[in-house]
């Protein structure tokens, strides 16, 4: 039951997060403003979270740490950036920002997708 909850899971975190960056790359290419893609990462953020309280709920990984743990790292990074570039370098920080989201959004999918085949691969040898 709890390996169909985490493959239900991992698979809903991967659509949300292509269907939304599909529309982030869509308004990109058709000049639209440049403010949907942080919109749009900002739903996928959200959904991880979620998705990260279902899977520590599920499962003990060592992985749930590393993210957690890097996640405010990342917010603190951020922080700093932001006070020290507040007026003459803000696109530091707004790069900063988008690539950092996505680089945790493909670690939070990738980790679920080990999860999901560790967890398949533990119950065939049992």
């Amino acid at each position: 039951m709890k390996s169909n909850i985490l493959k239900g899971e991992v698979i809903l975190q991967t659509i949300i997060s292509l269907t939304l960056l599909w529309y982030a790359a869509t308004c990109y290419y058709q000049k639209v403003s440049g403010s949907e893609f942080f919109i749009a990462l900002f739903f996928i953020g959200v959904s991880n979270i979620v998705g990260f309280l279902v899977r520590v709920s599920l499962s003990k990984s060592r992985f749930h740490r590393y993210y957690f743990y890097g996640v405010i790292l990342f917010f603190v990074i951020l922080y700093f950036m932001a006070v020290l570039f507040s007026d003459s370098k803000m696109d530091y920080v707004i790069n900063f920002m988008g690539i950092g989201g996505i680089i945790f959004n493909m670690y939070y999918l990738g980790y679920g997708f080990y999860m999901v085949k560790t967890m398949h691969q533990n119950k065939t040898a049992e």
